[in-house]
């Protein structure tokens, strides 16, 4: 971790730029390539995920999520391990939400993102 001049700090950078930063309030933030905060997190745990997501599917932007519940780009992989971790990182939902909403075990939904976080570490390796 370092230090940033803006009372943020850097908790992990990720490739183009984008990384995941530590406010001063204890807020976590995944910032994209133009320092833009995209989305707002109280766990670090799900703002990696979040970075995972971004990782695995190649970027994509929150905009018309709200029609669709989740992004265009997320929703075009056709992967139900890849909704699950979508859902896991949103703040308003979560492992139980996700366990009751796919009408599976919670241990279901925790190896979906186990799978999605070792995807975008085999990504961020090649």
């Amino acid at each position: 971790m370092r230090g940033d001049s803006d009372g943020e700090t850097t908790v992990a950078e990720y490739g183009h730029g984008t990384a995941v930063v530590l406010d001063e309030g204890g807020r976590y933030h995944y910032v994209n390539a133009m320092g833009e905060r995209v989305r707002s997190f109280d766990s670090e745990d799900r703002a990696r995920l979040y970075a995972d997501i971004q990782t695995v599917v190649g970027g994509f932007r929150e905009e018309k999520t709200g029609e669709r519940g989740v992004p265009p780009a997320v929703a075009r992989k056709c992967d139900e391990n890849l909704l699950m971790a979508y859902h896991v990182a949103t703040p308003s939902m979560g492992t139980t939400w996700t366990a009751r909403a796919f009408g599976i075990e919670e241990s279901d939904v925790r190896a979906a993102v186990d799978l999605i976080r070792d995807r975008a570490t085999g990504r961020r390796d090649e």
